[in-house]
């Protein structure tokens, strides 16, 4: 290579040997080569909706909303029930559809016992048939049936069966055995009333010896009580409990 001026010999004949230099460039930046293989990112995009997809998207929405409002069956032109079996005329697999369909009968069966509960078997039945013209072949509808036919059953039963009439506190007590049981107005009675009420609990304690369970509201009525039977036992000391309840009776226990 040639270099600049400086460094070019003279020739033999002494003349300066002109010297060729090059023309001068501009330098050029060195090109960076980017080691990095760049992605090529592929986004898959969505095939656009056809027409026919569209309208029953809008459909489904409309469905949708009148479901939420209530409006299932009415008005004729503008319901939930008509907007779903639409998009099924359309599309008989859409699962959307079939889903607004069950939730349709689903509302009407449960209406359907609510009212049956309330003994509104009318209005019960016409709720059934409401979601058995929405879908008649829906297996709830048969369940929820069956269900209020046996409430109506267990309520004509129940209705049916004999009532027991209704018995004193005083009958409902006497059957057991060692209870004894005394009037309310027990010491409002003349003294000898009174021992003639008591004299039945005397014998029996006199008899077997047991302890005494006295059932009266008033703490001192009671103490009189069971003064009255000890005092008239006079082969042991009579045992006793207290409790301020107001049953009016007395109690023979054993220990």
């Amino acid at each position: 290579m040639v270099g600049c001026q400086g460094n070019v010999k003279p020739s033999s004949q002494g003349v300066v040997a002109e010297a060729i230099v090059p023309p001068v460039t501009a330098p050029t930046k060195p090109t960076v080569t980017d080691t990095k293989v760049s992605e090529k990112i592929t986004v898959e995009q969505k095939p656009a909706l056809t027409a026919e997809e569209i309208v029953t998207q809008r459909l489904i929405v409309q469905g949708d909303i009148a479901l939420e409002e209530q409006r299932l069956l009415t008005p004729v032109d503008d319901n939930a029930n008509l907007y779903f079996q639409v998009v099924l005329g359309r599309d008989p697999g859409n699962y959307q559809a079939i889903q607004g369909i069950a939730a349709i009968v689903d509302r009407y069966t449960q209406w359907a016992w609510q009212a049956a509960q309330n003994r509104d078997y009318q209005k019960a039945a016409r709720n059934v048939d409401f979601a058995r013209s929405v879908n008649p072949e829906d297996p709830v509808i048969t369940e929820m049936t069956t269900r209020i036919q046996d409430l109506k059953d267990r309520r004509r039963a129940a209705a049916a069966a004999p009532r027991k009439e209704p018995v004193s506190q005083r009958e409902a007590l006497m059957p057991k055995i060692g209870r004894f049981i005394l009037p309310k107005t027990l010491f409002s009675l003349p003294e000898e009333e009174i021992i003639t009420e008591i004299q039945p609990i005397i014998d029996e304690v006199a008899k077997t010896q047991q302890s005494l369970a006295i059932y009266w509201p008033n703490d001192k009525e009671a103490r009189l009580i069971y003064q009255i039977i000890n005092s008239r036992v006079t082969e042991f000391r009579v045992r006793a409990m207290i409790f301020h309840r107001a049953d009016y009776k007395v109690d023979l226990v054993s220990e």
